[in-house]
C-alpha cells in the first residue's frame, strides 16, 4: 500500500490532531460541535492507524491487515458521528437525541463485520484485498455504505443550505463541502465497484490501483475536513486571546476597587475557578468592579477643583480612587441613595468601557493621591486651611 512522503503526511497529520484536539478543548458547548469533535477524534485515529509503526505492532500481535481493518472502523464510526451530526443541523438537536449512540452501535456491528470478514486472510498472513473474492467484495461494500450514505446525506444537506447562506465564508465553507461530499461519493463508488470486479476477475489494475492510492487518498480528505472544520477553533482561540488581554487591562483597577469593597468578590470552590472560562473570568471581574463602584458611588466627590488639565478618564479614575482611599479610612458616606450623585451611571459597565477606563487607572492614582495629601475637607480634612496636614494613608 502507497504510503505518502514523511514529509507530506506530518504535517497534515499535524494539522488535523491539532485541529482535533483544540475543538475538544475550546469547541465543545453545543451537541452539534460534540459531534463533530467525535468525527474528527475517530477519523485522526484511522489516520495514525495508518503509520508504519502502528501497522507493525498492530499486525504483529492480531495477524497481518489488522491495522488497516482497524482503520477503516474508525472511519466507519467517523461516519456515524457525522450521521448524527447532520441530523442536527437539518432536524435540530432536539429531534433525535439518541441519534448518535444508535448510529454508533450499528457501525460498531459494521465495523465487527469487517474484522470477521479479514479474519481468514489474516490467518493466512495476507491482505484481504490480496485474497480476493467474495469476501472481498463484501468487505469493500460493508466499509463503503456507510460512508456513502454520509456523503450523500451532507449533500443533500449542504446543497439545500448554500441557496441561503450569505455570500463570503459560509458560503465558501458550504461549496467545499458540497466538493468534499461529491468527492466521497464518487470515491466510495470505485470502492464497491473494486470489491465486486475482484471477485469476478482475478487480474483487477483497479484493485491494484485503489488499494495503492487509498491511504493518501483518506489523508487528504482527513485533512480538508479538519481546515474546513478549524474555523470555530480560531474564532475560539481569538476571542480568548482579547479576553486574556481585556482581563489583563482590569486587573489593577479590579485590585484596588476590591481592597476597598471586598464583599463584591464571590468566592468559589477551586474547581468551580478553573472551570471557568476565559470570557466567563473576563464576565465576572467585569460584573464584581461595577458592583464596587455602585457602593463607592456614595463616596464619591465630584468637585475635584481645578482639573482642566487632565482627561476625562483620568478625572473619572482619580475620583474613584478617592472613594477607595475614603472607605477604607472609614469616612462616611455623602448623603442618602436618593439625594447623593449617581456616579455609577457615569461609568460603563461592558468590559471594553470598563478597560478604557483602567487605562488611566495609574494616572488617577497620581492625582487622586495628591489631592487626598492636601486634606481637603471633601476628603475628611478640617475646614481651616490652617490646621491641615498631610494625609497618612
Amino acid at each position: 500500500m502507497y504510503e505518502p512522503p514523511t514529509y507530506v503526511s506530518w504535517p497534515l497529520l499535524a494539522v488535523v490532531w491539532g485541529t482535533t484536539l483544540l475543538r475538544v478543548a475550546l469547541v465543545r458547548s453545543t451537541v452539534a460541535e460534540r459531534r463533530m469533535n467525535a468525527a474528527l477524534v475517530f477519523a485522526s485515529l484511522s489516520l495514525v492507524l495508518q503509520r508504519s509503526l502502528a501497522q507493525h505492532w498492530l499486525d504483529l500481535w492480531f495477524g497481518y491487515g489488522f491495522a488497516n481493518t482497524l482503520s477503516n472502523v474508525c472511519i466507519i464510526l467517523t461516519a456515524a458521528s457525522l450521521i448524527s451530526l447532520f441530523s442536527a443541523w437539518a432536524l435540530g438537536p432536539a429531534r433525535l437525541p439518541r441519534i448518535h449512540v444508535v448510529s454508533l452501535s450499528v457501525c460498531l456491528v459494521a465495523g465487527a463485520i469487517l474484522i470477521a470478514l479479514s479474519t481468514p486472510a489474516r490467518s493466512r498472513g495476507v491482505a484481504i484485498a490480496d485474497e480476493g473474492g467474495w469476501l472481498f467484495a463484501a468487505y469493500c461494500i460493508t466499509y463503503a455504505v456507510p460512508i456513502l450514505a454520509v456523503a450523500a446525506l451532507n449533500l443533500w444537506i449542504s446543497l439545500k443550505a448554500v441557496r441561503s447562506a450569505t455570500p463570503g465564508h459560509e458560503r465558501r465553507v458550504f461549496l467545499a463541502v458540497i466538493a468534499l461530499s461529491l468527492f466521497e461519493v464518487f470515491d466510495m463508488g470505485v470502492v464497491m465497484t473494486t470489491g465486486v470486479v475482484n471477485a469476478v476477475s482475478e487480474d483487477n489494475a483497479l484493485t491494484e490501483s485503489h488499494s495503492d492510492s487509498g491511504a493518501f487518498i483518506r489523508v487528504l480528505v482527513v485533512s480538508a475536513g479538519a481546515i474546513i472544520s478549524a474555523g470555530p477553533v480560531i474564532r475560539a482561540l481569538g476571542h480568548r486571546w482579547r479576553s486574556r488581554r481585556v482581563t489583563r487591562r482590569l486587573q489593577p483597577m479590579w485590585r484596588t476597587l476590591t481592597g476597598a469593597v471586598p464583599e463584591v468578590v464571590l468566592e468559589l470552590r477551586p474547581a468551580d475557578r478553573r472551570a471557568l472560562s476565559a470570557r466567563g473570568r473576563l464576565d465576572r471581574m467585569s460584573v464584581e468592579i461595577r458592583d464596587a463602584i455602585m457602593v463607592l458611588d456614595r463616596h464619591v466627590v465630584v468637585e475635584l477643583g481645578d482639573l482642566t488639565g487632565s482627561a476625562p478618564p483620568v478625572v473619572t479614575a482619580a475620583r474613584l480612587h478617592l472613594a477607595c482611599l475614603a472607605r477604607s479610612a472609614g469616612h462616611p458616606a455623602h448623603g442618602t441613595g436618593g439625594t447623593t450623585h449617581r456616579f455609577a451611571t457615569d461609568v460603563g459597565g461592558e468590559p471594553w468601557e470598563l478597560a478604557q477606563l483602567a487605562d488611566h487607572w495609574t494616572d488617577g492614582e497620581r492625582v487622586a493621591a495628591a489631592l487626598w495629601a492636601r486634606r481637603l475637607p471633601q476628603f475628611g480634612g478640617p475646614e481651616d486651611p490652617s490646621a491641615r496636614v498631610p494625609a497618612q494613608v
